[in-house]
C-alpha cells in the first residue's frame, strides 16, 4: 500500500483490496472513533482509554509500519525520477491518471445529467487548481494540514491516489523533497502525519458518506478531476524541451519513450484492475 500511495494514479486501498485486507483495514479505522479525541479534550480520562483499547492495534501497528517503510523508500526513488527523468515520469504519471478515471467510470451506478454535470466541475476543478497550485496554495503549514486530511481520505479508497491529490494541490514534489530533507524537514512531515490523522477520523468519514448518498455524482466529479488534472504531466511535458534546467531533446527515440512510458502507466493500472476484479468476483463466490 505505501509504495502505491507514493505514485499518482494508484491506490493503495486498491491494493489493500488486491491483498484481501480492504474490509479489515475499513473496520480498524473506524475503531478510531471521534468521541475518543472528544473525552480526551473534556478530561475524561476513563473513556478516553476504554475507547482506545478497543482499537486493532494488531492488525494496524505493522501495518503502519509497512506503509511508512514504503513511502520513505518510495518517495526517494520517485523523487530521483522526476530529478532526472521528468518527461518519462511524468508520461508514466499521465497514462496511470488517464487509466485509473476510465477504470472509475465503471464503478458508476448510474450514468445520468447529475453525474454528468459533477464530472465537468471536476474537470474543470481539476484544470482551474493544477493551474495555481504551483504558487498560490503555497506551502505553509495549514496547507500541508489540510493537505494531508485529504489525501489519506483518498488513500483508502480503491481507485483514487492520494498522491494525485498532492499532485492537484500542488504539494507532491514539495512532500518528496521533504522527506528527502529529513531531519530538518521534520515539522512539516509531523504536520502532514497530523492531517492524516484527522483526515482519517473525520474527512475519510464525510467522503465514504458522499459515496453511500450520492454514490455517481461523487465518483463523477472525481474522475473529471483526474481528466483536468491531466494539465500537470502535459504542461511538464510541452514544456520539457524548453525548459533550459532539463537536458532533453526531442529526437525521435525519446519521443518514442515518453509513448512507451505513458502505456506502460496505462497498462498498470489495468492489470491492478484486472486482480481487483478477480478479487471481487473470489470473495462473491
Amino acid at each position: 500500500m505505501g509504495f502505491a500511495d507514493v505514485i499518482p494514479g494508484v491506490s493503495g486501498g486498491t491494493m489493500a483490496l488486491i491483498t484481501g485486507i480492504y474490509e479489515e483495514l475499513i473496520l480498524a479505522l473506524e475503531s478510531f472513533k471521534p468521541a475518543i479525541a472528544l473525552d480526551l479534550l473534556r478530561g475524561r480520562l476513563k473513556e478516553c482509554y476504554n475507547g482506545l483499547k478497543r482499537v486493532n492495534y494488531g492488525f494496524l501497528v505493522p501495518l503502519g509500519l509497512g506503509i511508512g517503510i514504503a513511502l520513505l523508500v518510495g518517495s526517494q526513488f520517485v523523487r530521483y525520477l522526476l530529478e532526472h527523468f521528468p518527461p518519462y515520469t511524468y508520461a508514466f504519471f499521465f497514462g496511470l491518471i488517464l487509466a485509473s478515471a476510465g477504470l472509475l467510470y465503471y464503478e458508476v451506478p448510474k450514468v445520468d445529467l447529475s453525474s454528468v454535470i459533477t464530472s465537468i466541475i471536476g474537470a474543470v476543478a481539476g484544470f482551474l487548481i493544477i493551474g495555481v497550485s504551483s504558487g498560490s496554495f503555497g506551502h505553509g503549514l495549514p496547507v500541508i494540514l489540510a493537505a494531508g486530511a485529504i489525501a489519506i481520505s483518498a488513500m483508502i479508497l480503491p481507485g483514487i491516489s492520494g498522491a494525485f491529490i498532492l499532485l492537484v494541490l500542488g504539494q507532491y514534489e514539495y512532500l518528496l523533497d521533504s522527506v528527502g530533507k529529513l531531519p530538518s524537514t521534520l515539522p512539516t512531515i509531523l504536520v502532514f502525519v497530523l492531517g492524516a490523522g484527522v483526515g482519517i477520523v473525520a474527512f475519510s468519514r464525510i467522503l465514504s458518506f458522499a459515496l453511500d448518498r450520492w454514490r455517481s455524482e461523487t465518483l463523477g466529479f472525481l474522475i473529471g478531476l483526474m481528466v483536468g488534472a491531466l494539465r500537470k504531466p502535459f504542461e511538464v511535458l510541452v514544456e520539457s524541451p524548453s525548459n533550459p534546467a532539463i537536458e532533453f531533446e526531442w529526437a525521435l527515440q525519446e519521443v518514442f519513450l515518453v509513448i512507451a512510458f505513458g502505456v506502460f502507466g496505462v497498462i498498470l493500472v489495468i492489470g491492478l484492475g484486472f486482480f481487483r476484479l478477480k478479487k471481487n468476483r473470489t470473495q462473491n463466490g
